[in-house]
């Protein structure tokens, strides 16, 4: 059964040869992470090459909160969205989640599409099963590839946004290493 979310989409206006989008100008990043073959993994996203911003660079699941939602739905939404992955379906494997509140707040004007960004960290505890293969289902045409990336191997990859950054800041905080 698919999900379903209370939230009503952003609305997109076209300026000139520009979009600009009508949000609440608040964004959301998900580092998800998953404790499994005595590993820990983050899923990462690999932004396919019709992006404006970041074309072809990783990223961990993000995007705005629309309106009549908090930021930890816009997060599961988000996620479910862009990789398939739906945390409810998981959620007896979480070990950490902050509360469902952000453990990281942004507010610094470095994009011309928003001045806040909420990051968020669940960690899922799949010791005693595989990593879930939700992610080998997504369609989202803005994402060229989806992966459970080892930790020890995101510096292999080229990340936008800081979210190389915002991985280890949630590694960090909840002391996995």
């Amino acid at each position: 059964m698919k999900p379903t979310f209370k939230n009503r989409p952003n609305i997109v206006h076209k300026v000139g040869d520009r979009e600009v989008w009508e949000s609440r100008s608040t964004a959301v990043v998900a580092v998800i992470l998953a404790y499994a073959n005595n590993k820990i993994y983050v899923l990462g996203e690999k932004r396919s090459n019709i992006m404006p911003d970041a074309p072809n660079l990783w990223v961990v699941p993000c995007g705005y909160i629309d309106w009549d939602e908090n930021g930890w739905n816009a997060l599961r939404r988000e996620v479910y969205e862009e990789t398939s992955f739906f945390i409810d379906t998981y959620k007896d494997y979480i070990v950490y989640d902050n509360n469902k509140e952000p453990f990281f707040v942004n507010t610094e004007v470095t994009e011309n599409r928003q001045n806040i960004a909420l990051t968020y960290c669940v960690l899922f505890d799949f010791e005693k099963r595989s990593l879930p293969k939700d992610v080998e289902l997504h369609t989202d045409k803005e994402i060229a590839a989806i992966k459970w990336i080892p930790i020890e191997e995101i510096s292999k990859y080229k990340w936008a946004f800081d979210h190389e950054k915002r991985i280890q800041q949630a590694l960090n905080k909840i002391e996995v290493l």
